[in-house]
């Protein structure tokens, strides 16, 4: 898929079309951190073709998870801040079926044996 090519005062942007955004509900978790995010925003994953030296978009997500595991892995990742139609979008999706995981208090376990007790007495130079 090829881009289009504007340059504008020295600014280049590339302009690619066709890519669909998709929501998951294992996502929820995610969606929700980024509409809470200072800046929220769709994240673009590309790829670096080195035979003609260019940069690929591959992905468009709004999934932090996904869009991290990218960056770990050194793909070139860039974020824009969401637009305000996409942001009702997910923001409908998250309040439709987000239902965040009650806390649930740890309970605490024995980590030593209980025939185990410690020496009251100093250490002594052997």
């Amino acid at each position: 898929m090829a881009g289009r090519h504007v340059e504008d005062d020295g600014v280049s942007q590339y302009l690619y079309g066709g890519f669909d955004i998709e929501l998951f509900k294992d996502g929820l978790e995610s969606y929700t951190a980024n509409l809470r995010a200072h800046k929220p925003s769709v994240s673009v994953i590309c790829e670096h073709d080195d035979e003609i030296d260019e940069i690929r978009p591959l992905v468009v997500t709004l999934n932090y998870d996904e869009m991290a595991s990218y960056v770990e892995v050194d793909e070139p990742v860039f974020d824009i801040p969401i637009p305000s139609d996409i942001y009702h979008w997910v923001e409908s999706y998250v309040l439709e079926n987000y239902r965040p995981e009650e806390r649930k208090k740890r309970r605490r376990e024995k980590w030593a044996d209980e025939s185990f007790k410690p020496s009251r007495r100093p250490l002594q130079d052997g």
